[in-house]
């Protein structure tokens, strides 16, 4: 079976970023190189309460020695995003997994477009770091209600007074939203573009999009999204340790009927993209539907928030 591993992280520096969001440098205990990332990747943190939240890197890619994350307080989330800004406080070590990416840059892009709303501006920061390291073509659009509420506003203010960005600020009025299909453009050749911010701007840049080649359009979305389930048939999962049966009715995720069994599964993100709910599976044909595991990881395991199963069973590792 493929281990899971974990590093440890030490809180070396915290910058108040806006009145709800700050931005947390952090190293290895030991002084030793972090592990390698490309930008797009996040981090799956495992907190003191036993939840795991994931957070996207926001730094430089190329810099070795140290992570950066932002944490956005949610006062009425599920209180994942609390605890995590209270717990990283500076000289604390925490834990995470290694960095995973279900997110990365088009690697044959000639131009890349990529759009932010609120705190999804943190994995496009260590886009912009990469793209303006290689000297790649690029523009970005930031997406706020005040610039108040703009996360890494200096650097953003900067990238527009060259022309590599804009800000969008409509002040919590809807008329004032920017046009998405106008910031997008057309499909060009060679062009891909990028989104990543809340559920109304992701639906707005999905309907802009829509006549673009899919492989050259890239969203990350950081709220569960409600999944198509037609086509999908009921399952019957089997638990090796118990041989217990568990019947999975369509509409309801593998996470759910296990959870309801009583198997107190870890989950962060719960779509597919964190990989922290992964699973083990002896048997059956799993329908993997994440963008967080690897090919040979999907060989072993499986993600049971989103995945399920083109076998009418499968048997669990648990």
């Amino acid at each position: 079976m493929l281990s899971r591993p974990e590093i440890l992280l030490q809180v070396a520096e915290i910058k108040a970023l806006t009145p709800r969001v700050a931005a947390y440098r952090l190293v290895s205990p030991h002084g030793e190189r972090l592990p390698a990332w490309n930008a797009g990747a996040h981090l799956n943190f495992r907190l003191p309460s036993g939840r795991t939240r994931c957070y996207s890197l926001c730094g430089d890619p190329a810099n070795k020695a140290e992570y950066w994350v932002a944490v956005q307080r949610e006062e009425n989330g599920e209180g994942g995003s609390l605890e995590a800004a209270d717990t990283f406080a500076r000289g604390v070590v925490v834990r995470a997994d290694p960095p995973r990416n279900g997110f990365p840059l088009g690697g044959e892009a000639r131009h890349h477009v990529l759009i932010a709303g609120g705190i999804g501006i943190t994995p496009i920061i260590a886009m912009i770091h990469h793209l303006r390291r290689t000297r790649a073509s690029y523009f970005v659009h930031v997406c706020a209600r005040s610039l108040k509420e703009v996360a890494f506003r200096d650097l953003i203010q900067a990238e527009a007074a060259v022309g590599r960005a804009a800000l969008h600020l409509d002040g919590n009025d809807p008329a004032r939203r920017p046009d998405l299909p106008a910031l997008v453009g057309a499909p060009a050749e060679g062009t891909h573009v990028y989104a990543c911010g809340p559920a109304s701007l992701l639906k707005a840049f999905a309907r802009a999009t829509e006549s673009w080649p899919q492989e050259r359009v890239h969203v990350e979305s950081f709220a569960p999204e409600s999944r198509q389930t037609e086509g999908d048939q009921p399952l019957d999962v089997t638990i090796a340790s118990t041989g217990k049966a568990i019947h999975v009715p369509v509409g309801t995720t593998l996470l759910a009927a296990l959870k309801a069994a009583g198997h107190d599964i870890a989950t962060s993100c719960r779509q597919g993209i964190c990989g922290s709910c992964m699973v083990p599976y002896l048997d059956g044909e799993p329908d993997h539907r994440d963008q967080a595991l690897s090919d040979d990881e999907r060989r072993e395991f499986l993600t049971v928030c989103c995945s399920r199963a083109l076998t009418p069973s499968l048997t669990l590792d648990l």
